[in-house]
């Protein structure tokens, strides 16, 4: 049987999308929410990123999710996709929400040394995003649409002849978890302008129904942040021990004491 090992954050979409697809396998894994030193080393925080049988750590959440056996999509349909993402540099809007949102992580290693120093150390990552959304908004790159709805139009009319229900047909495809994977983005730290349109747009009305089938299929799922929002409802994911969130806001006070070193070190993650 296959060691499948996970490094990302579930509240990054395409982390969500291999988590989706491992588990529509029933293939077991564990999530690391800060990377082993080699991969740190390699590529930073980037992820997702996926080790096999002690193999290289892979990244790349198409790639990811092909190599588990799914087919290909076009290029044209991961445009679209990703097109799906607006709203989400509103994240940061709340730094409160934000970092309490990774604070709430719940990390299943059966050590509890070992999940105390990846909550000490998870507050770098949740710096280094807010900055990065915040440059991305001050950028001025990127703006808000006139409405949120048509950025799901696509994928709405690509569900008007599909009497499967899954975009992949009778089985989700890499569109399916990428797209219900931006879905638990959305739901994680929620935007509410974004976040009630998807639930009362009349113009996505199949889009709430495949949303409603995809809950359906993974009701069991274990990191399932939408289930508060659609329906069929579900409770939020498990959140992390107290311990373990005392010692998320202890390294982030930390961070921030020592803001110099910090941003050093995401200014050489970013120009490497």
């Amino acid at each position: 049987m296959s060691q499948v090992k996970v490094y990302g954050v579930n509240h990054s979409p395409w982390v969500q999308a291999v988590l989706l697809g491992l588990h529509d396998k029933n293939i077991d894994y564990s999530l690391r929410s800060i990377p082993s030193l080699s991969t740190f080393v390699k590529s930073g925080v980037t992820m997702p990123a996926v080790q096999i049988n002690d193999g290289s750590w892979q990244l790349g959440s198409a790639k990811i999710l092909e190599d588990l056996g799914y087919e290909p999509i076009s290029r044209a349909d991961v445009s679209s996709v990703t097109r799906t993402w607006q709203g989400v540099l509103h994240r940061p809007d709340n730094p409160w929400n934000f970092f309490r949102g990774f604070s709430l992580n719940h990390d299943s290693h059966p050590s509890l040394m070992t999940r105390t120093i990846r909550h000490l150390l998870r507050p770098f990552l949740s710096i280094y995003f807010f900055m990065l959304i915040k440059i991305l908004v001050l950028s001025g790159k990127h703006k808000d649409p006139d409405n949120y709805a048509d950025q799901f139009l696509y994928w709405e009319d690509r569900l008007e002849p599909n009497p499967e229900g899954y975009f992949g047909g009778r089985s989700p495809n890499i569109i399916d978890f990428q797209l219900f994977g931006i879905i638990q983005c959305h739901c994680s730290i929620p935007y509410a302008p974004l976040i009630e349109t998807l639930q009362f747009d009349p113009a996505l009305k199949k889009y709430r129904i495949w949303i409603a089938r995809m809950q359906v299929r993974f009701a069991e799922y274990p990191h399932l942040f939408s289930g508060g929002y659609f329906q069929p409802y579900s409770s939020q994911p498990i959140e992390a021990m107290f311990s373990e969130k005392l010692a998320f806001w202890f390294g982030t006070l930390t961070m921030v004491v020592f803001f110099p070193i910090t941003i050093l070190l995401i200014l050489i993650l970013r120009l490497r």
